[in-house]
């Protein structure tokens, strides 16, 4: 690994700092080399507040470090417009910054290389493409936010060794341990929402809510077509009951509903999530609405929580998805897997 790379990755942990409170904007993190020294360091820690540059630099400057001269390693293309925030472009200039080290082009068509050119056309040098992958791994929800207009989706499945979600008579709690659930409260702090059906969330009534770690909660978004679940559920009555939102065929205007014409489609979910500025979705169960996201292809990657128990005839996560031919079958990319106590992570994408 060379230097520019390992200082990529220290730029890529900083920007992980931001998960979870940046959202619609993306994770970035930044460091200031001057004589091969580190003096300054910063990321984007909240939206619309200071971007990751703007940090870095005055972390520097606190120190008593000036910093022309020096170089910027960044993960993501410095903006180049105004939004919440002035151009980091133009803050790199004007703190006469000589050599900009940049992760990937950020793909937002107010960006999407013109930060690079302003920065070229000034005679900065600039190095593009440092840990590519990594950085376009670090920034997947944002990049579908901006190229696809819709959230990233992730599949998350908790089961039995034979594939079994829940019980016939619905019991689903709880079917893995402790260390696989400590996993599934990281990933809500990290998505800006977590979506399930119904059935489940009349069955489990979850808090779907971040515990045993720090950090945020997110959106709670529940599928009911005709508003008949209960009002006592702790979706709907906890403390966090304000960052509920029901998907449904009907208007309420005491609650937060999201109003869909006619039939509910995971497009139409999406295409409303994606205009409230929602960039990533956690879906959590159950069957009708796993299979429902993988009918209409319309998820990214899936994480199976697998625990060694055998329960026999039960629900299935894909229940509800039926095909005649194999070559209809949905094909994943395994990536890794993860052993969690007796259970097992497996971690797929499409």
């Amino acid at each position: 690994m060379t230097v520019d790379e390992k200082i990529m990755l220290g730029c890529i942990a900083l920007a992980k700092r931001g998960a979870g409170y940046v959202s619609p904007n993306p994770l970035v993190g930044c460091i200031i080399i001057k004589d091969d020294a580190i003096i300054g360091e910063g990321w984007h820690k909240k939206y619309g507040e200071p971007h990751a540059e703007a940090n870095a630099i005055e972390d520097a400057k606190k120190k008593g470090f000036s910093v022309e001269g020096a170089k910027l390693y960044v993960n993501l293309e410095p903006c180049s417009h105004t939004g919440k925030r002035p151009p980091c472009a133009d803050l790199i200039i004007k703190e006469k910054i000589s050599e900009v080290y940049i992760g990937m082009q950020d793909p937002y068509k107010e960006v999407n290389g013109l930060g690079i050119k302003k920065l070229k056309d000034t005679g900065i040098k600039v190095t593009i493409g440092i840990l590519e992958d990594e950085c376009k791994e670090l920034n997947k929800f944002f990049i579908k936010y901006v190229t696809e207009n819709r959230p990233y989706v992730t599949l998350k499945i908790a089961q039995s060794i034979d594939g079994v979600i829940a019980l016939h008579n619905n019991k689903s709690k709880y079917i893995t341990n402790k260390a696989s659930r400590k996993i599934v409260h990281q990933l809500r702090s990290e998505y800006d929402a977590v979506l399930i059906g119904k059935n489940t969330a009349k069955c489990d009534d979850p808090d779907l809510t971040v515990r045993e770690i720090e950090g945020r909660h997110p959106y709670r978004i529940v599928i009911d077509s005709n508003l008949k679940l209960p009002k006592d559920l702790k979706l709907f009555s906890d403390e966090n009951h304000s960052k509920t939102f029901i998907v449904s065929n009907e208007k309420d205007k005491s609650r937060n509903v999201i109003h869909i014409k006619n039939k509910i489609t995971v497009k139409k979910i999406l295409k409303n999530l994606y205009e409230q500025k929602i960039n990533s979705v956690l879906v959590e169960g159950g069957a009708h609405i796993f299979s429902q996201f993988l009918e209409e292809d319309l998820f990214d990657d899936a994480y199976f929580f697998i625990a060694p128990k055998i329960l026999g005839s039960g629900l299935q996560a894909f229940n509800g998805f039926r095909i005649k031919n194999l070559d209809k079958a949905k094909d994943l990319k395994f990536e890794y897997q993860k052993n969690l106590d007796n259970d097992i992570l497996l971690y797929y994408k499409k």
